[in-house]
């Protein structure tokens, strides 16, 4: 393709072989986007960019290089620019976004264990990694990839004969224009919580930034014919975004409170999952939680919207054996659970305990921090939530990212007060192997916070780090 082609006012023309935002990644015939990050200018790097072979530079400054094309706009420049290069994918796959504050990871691996079982084959793209029929691709540095990443994947699952994707579209994402003109088919919305304050500033802004998803699917420009918008009706934000899009476009409800078109009942939860009935019918997960309930259903609905019905719904999501740190169970023969989860705010925290409280036979230890240059609103609230639903706490490090720890250390204190059951351990391997070298029988530890993750974020730098590692370490001394 032609660079004119991408770039009409472009003043000069090279064949474009490829499209990048790393200059690391170039190659010769790519066009490089200059991007002025939160921490990195990619305009230090255009000289190794164009040394790497870069036909064109794309930035919003004027620039001293003949390569150079001028945008107003560079992140929908990418988005724009990777349509057109791409021949826009997401025409011919099914499409399906999920986006709230928690549950998208979980709703992602449930459907996608539905589509499997009713013989699809779908693309995942989501905060755990990036796959297609369940051969991952890449590790996930991002929820949802910058639009150039984003198009290529999808570019290459319908190369290799994908007929859907699962795509977790976040707040992050949508606000920095990295899914426009993606043309998705169905939007689930899971609920809104205190999260990414520190980017939205208000709770409104942080809502307007969700309903720009749903507002695609009204967009007369997307060609898809069956577009649905799911939406968890138990939320208060999921009723007023009912509220929003009533008339619009085809809704489809989920609850497990009252009336939905998809609600569950008899929900009897247990250390090896939940069973319920979904309209009647009884199913089960294997994931732990009442609150996983939900997830089933946003995932049962958003398959019923691609013609699945509810009885190979209920075997595919059965058949989904747990989902990596949500929840993770960590288990080498110890006489006591230990679990590994991705809680990072209050309601996560909260819901974590609610999860292990009923089958609390002994003590609950918690392991937890937070992380660094991110809302700091959130700090005490966690510490609070932590120290009050706890026998005992170790404080630890999350990801201090280049802050200072005794600063998120000395947040998180504001919240624990006059409590007494708690200690304080800046290196996460040492806090995770008192915490195990501390548990009785019965006891139940949670390590909160990285769930998945296999890194840590220090001011010294980017280090491999995984809590489930570390706890499997612990546990062979242990037994």
């Amino acid at each position: 393709m032609k660079l004119r082609e991408l770039f009409p006012t472009a003043n000069f023309d090279c064949e474009v072989l490829g499209l990048t935002q790393d200059s690391q990644k170039v190659q010769k015939g790519f066009v490089f986007f200059a991007v002025k990050g939160h921490t990195v200018d990619g305009h230090k790097f255009i000289p190794s960019a164009l040394q790497n072979g870069a036909c064109a530079v794309v930035s919003q400054e004027k620039l001293p290089y003949k390569e150079s094309v001028l945008v107003k706009d560079i992140e929908a420049s990418m988005a724009a620019t990777a349509l057109k290069f791409y021949d826009n994918p997401s025409n011919k796959l099914k499409m399906f976004a999920i986006t709230g504050t928690k549950g998208k990871t979980s709703i992602s691996y449930l459907l996608e264990s539905i589509l499997i079982n009713a013989g699809k084959i779908p693309a995942v793209l989501g905060t755990i990694n990036y796959r297609i029929n369940r051969q991952v691709l890449s590790k996930a540095p991002n929820t949802t990839p910058a639009a150039l990443t984003l198009q290529n994947i999808l570019y290459t699952a319908v190369n290799q004969k994908a007929d859907s994707c699962i795509m977790e579209v976040s707040s992050h994402a949508l606000e920095l224009k990295r899914v426009d003109g993606v043309n998705f088919d169905t939007a689930i919305f899971t609920n809104l919580q205190r999260d990414h304050l520190d980017f939205h500033h208000t709770f409104e802004n942080y809502f307007n930034a969700k309903y720009k998803l749903f507002d695609s699917l009204l967009n007369p420009k997307n060609p898809k014919q069956n577009k649905t918008a799911i939406i968890n009706i138990d939320d208060e934000y999921g009723q007023k975004l009912y509220k929003m899009l009533e008339g619009k476009i085809k809704i489809l409800t989920y609850s497990i409170k009252g009336k939905a078109d998809f609600a569950a009942t008899d929900i009897c939860p247990s250390l090896d999952g939940v069973a319920f009935k979904v309209n009647g019918k009884t199913a089960k997960i294997n994931l732990l939680g009442a609150h996983n309930v939900y997830n089933a259903l946003a995932a049962i609905a958003a398959a019923n919207t691609y013609g699945i019905d509810l009885d190979t719904s209920i075997k595919g999501i059965v058949s989904l054996q747990g989902v990596a740190g949500r929840m993770q169970a960590i288990k080498a023969g110890q006489p006591f659970y230990v679990f590994v989860d991705f809680a990072y705010t209050q309601e996560a925290l909260l819901r974590a305990f609610d999860t292990v409280k009923p089958y609390k036979k002994g003590k609950i230890i918690t392991v937890f921090g937070c992380g660094g240059e991110r809302d700091t609103t959130k700090r005490p609230l966690m510490g609070a939530c932590t120290v009050e639903n706890s026998d005992f706490v170790i404080i630890t490090n999350d990801n201090p990212r280049r802050e200072d720890p005794q600063n998120i250390l000395e947040d998180i204190l504001k919240g624990v007060g006059n409590h007494k059951n708690y200690e304080v351990e800046l290196d996460r391997r040492k806090a995770i192997n008192k915490a195990i070298g501390m548990a009785k029988p019965g006891d139940i530890i949670l390590i909160a916070g990285k769930g998945h993750e296999d890194y840590q974020i220090l001011p010294t730098g980017k280090i491999h780090f995984s809590d489930e590692e570390e706890a499997l370490k612990a546990l062979k001394n242990y037994v």
